[in-house]
């Protein structure tokens, strides 16, 4: 199934419950580990024709290399990722779908400290195009390895589940080690 931008927009937008025990979950307490992996199906009450996947992966050579995953799970479609300290190159080739923020960034490689979020455009493959996060809505720009990272990390869960349109309530318990 190939998603149109007007059909990605409406699958971010929906609102999502995390799915847990077979059950839709209003509250999720998570253990925040390093290195911290994880994956959440998500589905929507709204609209239950679609399911969706929620990944966080951390890197385990670098607690401050993180990446956030949302995908619409049947069709395996990205459609939003947020990545602190990791690469990417954007397509050199602009179509008639690519939204105009993008057009500077065409060919763009963004370095490892780069902080980049990834968003689905048609005709390209899942998750090809990513503008710099200094010129996106995500509040949270930057990542530091220093003693604010815990924090820093579980504000990143939160706002992404908001922007996703997560309403199960996530506390996050930091581990020290």
């Amino acid at each position: 199934m190939k998603i149109t931008n007007e059909q990605a927009e409406y699958l971010l937008k929906l609102p999502k419950k995390i799915v847990g025990k077979d059950k839709l979950l209003d509250n999720l307490t998570i253990n925040q580990e390093f290195p911290f992996n994880q994956r959440y199906e998500l589905v929507s009450e709204k609209d239950d024709e679609f399911t969706f996947l929620l990944e966080i992966q951390q890197s385990k050579k670098s607690s401050i290399r993180l990446s956030f995953h949302h995908q619409e799970n049947d069709s395996k479609t990205g459609l939003l990722r947020v990545d602190y300290n990791s690469g990417h190159k954007n397509p050199e080739e602009i179509n008639e779908f690519l939204p105009e923020i993008f057009h500077p960034y065409a060919g763009k490689y963004f370095a490892t400290h780069e902080h980049h979020i990834h968003y689905h455009i048609q005709g390209y493959r899942s998750l090809a195009w990513a503008i710099p996060l200094t010129s996106d809505n995500f509040e949270i720009k930057e990542i530091n390895d220093d003693a604010s990272f815990n924090t820093t990390f579980a504000d990143i869960i939160k706002m992404f589940a908001k922007t996703i349109n997560i309403e199960t309530s996530i506390q996050v318990n930091i581990l020290l080690l």
